[in-house]
């Protein structure tokens, strides 16, 4: 059955949103701004807070952090209620850092009140509108604390309008313990310029975090479109590997268990069975299974005339190795070109009387036996063949075979002679043709009359050996 045709089983969805990660991350970061905010007046000078009371405003700040730990696992399913209780939580926090402000010096902690900024900027990650609300919350609560430490700012706030005198009255018997400094005298106006720009400060940042928040979105959105299109291509080589034109097979880069592979395997692996889940030593037979291994666990590369074996049969093939990394794993893409015809040919070149030569239009060298090279030592791919066969006494291009396809002469190369054939080979839709050049020695050149070395001789001219 193909895996197209199989029932297959969805999963249920689940509520996993990476907005809420951040602010998770964000209230751990605002537990040690306050600790650096509250300890270092208190390390660096005289100034006195109430450490048992900021301590107890950590730890419920630090119960918050494990809530929303707690709230922001994935679950299956989606649940709406996680949402807004992650509001609430934030929206507690934010009390209880003004709470700890009050403890850890109040108005007279100015530097304090930057640590609001982190879960105004956060708030961003609930909702849009979210840091407006608790820019809000914390303008209220950082003024109300404000109102019970400074009586000055009592008497100033109820002498600005009637209606504000209930406030006044609501926090005139709050007692706010010893001052952090004996002595410290400010202006209501102090306060008063202390809060208005708390306030301006509280509603740029909840500007700036709207602004961050759609960028979020949007480097989101860029996020899911690249994963999409990333898992599109995986299954787009995948499907490719399976189809590839010639064996081919994907492992495990660890354990050297076969992942995928192509259907064209089956003309090299053990018996002709499928080999994925299997090892690839299992699957197929190496003679020297060392070679493969090196590269599997290197960095890849070429290794030439590996053997195979496929019950009786042995197969001759060229191994390359690519790595691939897919979802945090090291795979080994194996290709498998199977090398016995060619390896034969060569053979049969190499053990060949003849020197031969293949020279394409351009005069370059694509191949030539062992003959070919004890004659020219030069001889290399690429080389030039003018360069090679040029021989005193003759014509340029000597060894062209001309419009019959096909000529023969006798060359003398000292110490021999040799008759050479050259044969055009027609390429298919081309005009262009290679030239194959073979040169079989026949007489010793102190047998002829003229010791001229690299003459060209006509074939009727040299006596024949019998």
């Amino acid at each position: 059955m193909k895996a197209l045709d199989s029932t297959q089983l969805l999963p249920l969805p689940t509520w996993n949103d990476p907005r809420v990660h951040l602010l998770d991350d964000l209230w751990l970061l605002t537990i040690f701004a306050i600790l650096f905010a509250a300890g270092l007046p208190w390390f660096v000078s005289s100034f006195d807070i109430r450490v048992g009371a900021a301590l107890l405003g950590l730890l419920a700040l630090a119960a918050i952090h494990v809530g929303f730990t707690l709230l922001t696992a994935p679950a299956p399913g989606i649940h709406r209620g996680r949402k807004r209780a992650l509001e609430i939580l934030h929206a507690l926090g934010v009390l209880i850092v003004a709470l700890i402000w009050h403890y850890a010096g109040g108005v007279h902690n100015p530097a304090f009140l930057v640590v609001f900024v982190l879960p105004v900027t956060g708030a961003i990650f609930l909702s849009r509108w979210q840091p407006y609300l608790i820019a809000l919350l914390a303008i209220l609560a950082v003024s109300a604390a404000a109102l019970i430490e400074s009586p000055e700012l009592r008497w100033f706030a109820s002498g600005l309008a009637p209606q504000a005198a209930w406030l006044a009255r609501l926090s005139g018997g709050a007692s706010t313990g010893s001052e952090p400094f004996p002595g410290f005298y400010a202006p209501p106006g102090y306060y008063l310029v202390l809060l208005e720009g708390f306030a301006v400060l509280m509603v740029s940042c909840a500007f700036a975090g709207e602004y961050l928040g759609t960028i979020f979105d949007r480097l989101h959105a860029d996020l899911i479109v690249a994963r999409a299109e990333a898992e599109r291509g995986q299954q787009l080589w995948a499907s490719v590997i399976e189809e590839l034109p010639l064996p081919a097979v994907l492992i495990d880069a660890r354990t050297y268990q076969v992942v995928s592979e192509s259907a064209e395997l089956a003309d090299v692996s053990a018996e002709g069975t499928p080999a994925v889940g299997r090892k690839l030593t299992e699957a197929i037979h190496f003679s020297y299974p060392e070679i493969v291994e090196e590269l599997v666990s290197g960095t890849g590369g070429r290794a030439d005339h590996v053997i195979l074996r496929r019950g009786t049969e042995l197969v001759l093939a060229r191994i390359r190795v690519q790595h691939i990394p897919y979802k945090g794993k090291r795979l080994a893409l194996i290709l498998i070109e199977a090398m016995t015809e060619a390896f034969a040919v060569r053979a049969a070149l190499d053990v060949a009387e003849q020197a031969i030569l293949v020279a394409d239009f351009q005069d370059r060298v694509l191949a030539f036996n062992r003959p070919a090279l004890a004659l020219f030592s030069a001889t290399r791919l690429g080389a030039d063949v003018s360069t090679l066969l040029t021989l005193p006494e003759t014509a340029p291009r000597w060894w062209e075979p001309g419009l019959t396809g096909r000529r023969k002469m006798h060359v003398r190369i000292l110490p021999r002679v040799f008759q050479v054939t050259s044969t055009a080979v027609a390429l298919p839709g081309e005009q262009e043709r290679l030239c194959v050049i073979a040169f079989l020695p026949v007489a010793r050149a102190e047998t002829l009359d003229d010791p001229m070395p690299g003459a060209l001789l006509p074939a009727t001219s040299l006596p024949r050996k019998r």
